[in-house]
């Protein structure tokens, strides 16, 4: 990863809810060179533990099909409980506008699979920085 929590600003991490390894260290890659201090979680119960034991999030970006278990939809209510402001950026290659649009918590953003990663720095820079 390119970044530790240890290395870049507490305020500036962020928590990606990722099932395949090698997508979250990717976008950890990428966003570590924004400034973000990335986390991963690839399990909902992973991600659970991480929102309930990590203290000033600035977002939260979260694979909707997260294999066995409950949904990215469902980490994201969660998330909003605890911290009702978090910004939320979904991922997916499965779920569509539409379950978006239905399941998803307010004022969050959607990104389907394959994006570029132009498009994933536009969309954490407009939802997740702007909020800095």
């Amino acid at each position: 990863m390119a970044a530790s929590c240890a290395e870049t600003d507490i305020h500036r991490r962020l928590l990606i809810v990722e099932d395949d390894p090698a997508s979250c260290e990717a976008m950890s890659d990428v966003l570590g060179d924004l400034g973000f201090a990335v986390l991963c979680a690839s399990t909902d119960r992973e991600a659970y533990a991480r929102l309930t034991t990590t203290s000033n999030l600035a977002g939260l970006i979260v694979d909707v099909n997260l294999g066995p278990g409950t949904t990215g939809f469902d980490v994201a209510r969660f998330a909003r409980q605890l911290h009702p402001d978090l910004p939320v950026l979904y991922v997916t290659g499965e779920a569509s506008q539409e379950s978006f649009k239905a399941f998803g918590v307010p004022d969050s953003e959607y990104i389907a699979k394959p994006y570029g990663v132009g498009e994933l720095l536009r969309l954490v820079q407009s939802r997740i920085a702007a909020n800095d």
